[in-house]
C-alpha cells in the first residue's frame, strides 16, 4: 500500500522539518510493509516566500511600494536566502516521491494520503497560497485523513472558502492539534475531530543521534520576539548561574545580548536538537521551541506571542502550564518554578496513546 504524507515540505524551518521526520517514522513503524512517502510539493506562492527573489503577494504590485521595498530587502540578504536552501537537501533525506507540482500531484495516485501536521490549515495566510491540496482535494486517492494539522491564526468569525469545507467533508478521518482547530472542523463540518500530539511528541528522543554542541552550561535561546523584561531577566539568570546564552538562529536572528549567536548554515535539524537536548534551560517565544523544551524535560522560560499562542494554547492548558508559561513575567521565576516533568509526561502518556491509536484505525482501509 502507498501512504503519502503532505506537509510542510521544503519549509526552511527546524520545527517544520522535524514534524515532517517524525511523522514519517512513526508511520513507517506502524506500517513497516508499505510504502510511506512525504509527498514532495509545497505551493509555489510559499516556495517564493522563501527562495525567491521575486515575490509579489501585493494587489497590484507593479505599482505598490510595498512589492518595491520587499524586493530591496531580498536583494540585501540574498546570500541569506541561498544559505536557506540547505533545507532543500535536509527534507530529500526524508523518503519522498519525486519533486510534484500542481498538474503532476493530481496524477499520483496513492491509497491513503495523510495531511499534516504543523499549521498547513491556515487558509488566512496570503504566503501559504491558497493551497487547496492541503485539504486533500484533487487527489487520486482512495482515503484522505488528518494528523495534527492546525488551523494557526483561523478566528470562528472568518467564513472558510468552499475548498475548505469540501475537503474536510470528504476526509475519512480527523485529529488536530489544537482545540481551536477542533471547533472550526465541527462549525464547517458538524464532524467531531479528535486532538492529538504533534508528531515530535509521539517519537522516542532518545533514539536519535543528535548531535552534541562543543559547549556546555548554557541557555538555549530560540525566537525572535521577546520582551525586554524577559531579555534583562537571561542576561541576570546568566550571569548569575554561570551560564551562555546561546541563540539559535530562526529567522536571521543576531542578539548581542547573548553570549554566542550559532548561524544557520552552522546548524542542521539534528545539530539544532542537540543544542536543546544538552542546554540547561529553554528561552522561546516558538511552538517547536517550546515542545522541545518539554521533549527533553527543560526549565522553560517561554515568551508567549498571540500567533503563537493561537497554536498552542490548548497544550498548556492540557498540561496546566499557563501559569508558569504565559502569566508569569520574571525570567528567574519562570527558570526557577517546580518542573514537575513525572506530573507533566503522565499526561503525555495518556495523549500519546489516543494519538498513536488513532494513527493506526485511520490508516485501515476497508476492503
Amino acid at each position: 500500500m502507498k501512504i503519502g504524507i503532505l506537509t510542510s515540505w521544503f519549509v526552511p524551518n527546524y520545527g517544520a522539518f522535524m514534524q515532517a521526520y517524525a511523522l514519517q517514522k512513526v508511520i513507517s513503524g506502524l506500517r513497516p510493509d508499505d510504502d510511506v512517502l512525504q509527498i514532495a510539493y509545497i505551493n509555489k506562492v510559499h516556495y517564493d516566500v522563501y527562495y525567491s527573489l521575486f515575490y509579489a503577494p501585493h494587489r497590484f504590485w507593479l505599482i505598490n511600494p510595498r512589492f518595491y521595498k520587499d524586493l530591496c530587502r531580498r536583494l540585501l540578504n540574498w546570500s541569506k536566502r541561498e544559505q536557506l536552501k540547505v533545507f532543500l537537501d535536509y527534507f530529500a533525506r526524508i523518503p519522498h516521491t519525486k519533486t510534484l507540482n500542481d498538474k503532476s500531484i493530481c496524477e499520483e495516485k496513492f491509497d491513503i494520503v495523510v495531511l499534516g501536521s504543523d499549521i498547513i490549515w491556515d487558509y488566512s495566510q496570503q504566503s501559504f497560497g491558497k493551497d487547496e491540496f492541503v485539504f486533500g482535494n484533487h487527489m487520486q486517492v482512495g482515503k484522505v485523513v488528518a494528523y495534527a494539522p492546525s488551523f494557526g491564526t483561523v478566528k470562528a468569525d472568518r467564513v472558510p472558502p468552499a475548498y475548505v469545507v469540501d475537503g474536510l467533508q470528504k476526509m475519512g478521518a480527523i485529529a488536530v492539534r489544537d482545540e481551536n482547530s477542533a471547533r472550526l472542523v465541527k462549525q464547517y463540518t458538524g464532524k467531531d475531530a479528535l486532538v492529538v500530539l504533534d508528531p515530535t511528541l509521539l517519537m522516542d528522543a532518545n533514539d536519535e543521534k543528535f548531535v552534541k554542541p562543543d559547549i556546555e552550561d548554557y541557555i538555549v535561546v530560540y525566537g525572535s520576539s521577546f520582551t525586554t523584561e524577559l531579555i534583562n531577566g537571561a542576561r541576570a539568570y546568566a550571569d548569575s548561574h554561570n551560564l551562555k546564552l546561546v541563540c539559535l538562529d530562526s529567522l536571521d536572528d543576531t542578539f548581542d545580548w547573548c553570549d554566542v549567536n550559532i548561524s544557520q548554515e552552522r546548524l542542521s535539524p539534528f545539530a539544532w536538537c542537540g543544542y536543546f537536548k544538552h542546554a540547561k534551560a529553554i528561552f522561546t517565544c516558538t511552538y517547536h521551541g517550546l515542545l522541545f523544551g518539554l521533549i527533553f524535560q527543560k526549565r522553560l522560560i517561554f515568551s508567549p506571542t498571540q500567533f503563537i499562542l493561537d497554536k498552542a494554547s490548548s497544550l498548556i492548558d492540557y498540561l496546566d502550564l499557563r501559569q508558569v508559561l504565559v502569566e508569569m513575567t520574571d525570567f528567574a521565576d519562570k527558570a526557577d518554578w517546580d518542573w514537575d516533568y513525572s506530573r507533566i509526561n503522565a499526561k503525555f502518556a495518556v495523549m500519546r496513546e489516543k494519538s498513536m491509536e488513532y494513527l493506526k484505525e485511520s490508516l485501515k482501509v476497508n476492503g
